[in-house]
């Protein structure tokens, strides 16, 4: 059955792509992410699985041009975006709009349409556990068994954050 491009303009916009089964980022990327960044942290791994996810549903679309981002918040995330999109402040293909809302969206230069990625309420969850606990664990002396059970619980949800699904984590949507 053909649908009208009418019909498929306003329906686009609206087109979740939830991406349940694709999978995470190599553990590689998060290894050069941690070097890039200076620190482990839930907000520039939360920035990665935004841009691997993003630019996986551009699809063969990236090779088609150079690839700009535009993400509505500052901080962490930004170096994840980064080494995953490959736009970067350097090359001036990353802009940076202050809007307190993480939110990427990523497109190629002369193809029509874009992507835009989110964190699921699990992934803003998850990383805001994080960064309670870990400042929690700061607090505590060097080597106190409670501090070893918040960094051990700090691992498993970076852990988490770094393998899941995508679609437990990011949610990515089709604008045209």
């Amino acid at each position: 059955m053909k649908t009208s491009s009418l019909l498929s303009l306003w329906v686009a916009p609206f087109l979740l792509l939830p991406a349940l089964t694709a999978a995470a980022p190599d553990a590689g990327v998060f290894d050069a992410l941690h070097r890039f960044h200076g620190h482990r942290c839930g907000g520039s791994i939360l920035g990665a699985r935004l841009g691997a996810a993003a630019r996986s549903a551009l699809g063969d679309e990236v090779s088609k041009g150079k690839v700009r981002a535009v993400y509505y918040a500052t901080g962490c995330p930004l170096d994840g975006i980064q080494v995953t999109t490959g736009s970067t402040l350097g090359n001036g293909t990353i802009e940076v709009k202050d809007r307190k809302e993480m939110r990427l969206r990523l497109s190629v230069e002369g193809v029509r349409g874009a992507v835009e990625a989110r964190p699921t309420e699990l992934a803003l969850a998850l990383g805001s556990e994080s960064k309670v606990l870990t400042k929690k664990a700061k607090g505590l002396p060097q080597g106190s068994p409670e501090r070893a059970e918040l960094e051990a619980r700090v691992a498993e949800i970076f852990a988490r954050l770094e393998t899941a699904p995508d679609g437990e984590v990011v949610l990515t949507t089709l604008v045209r």
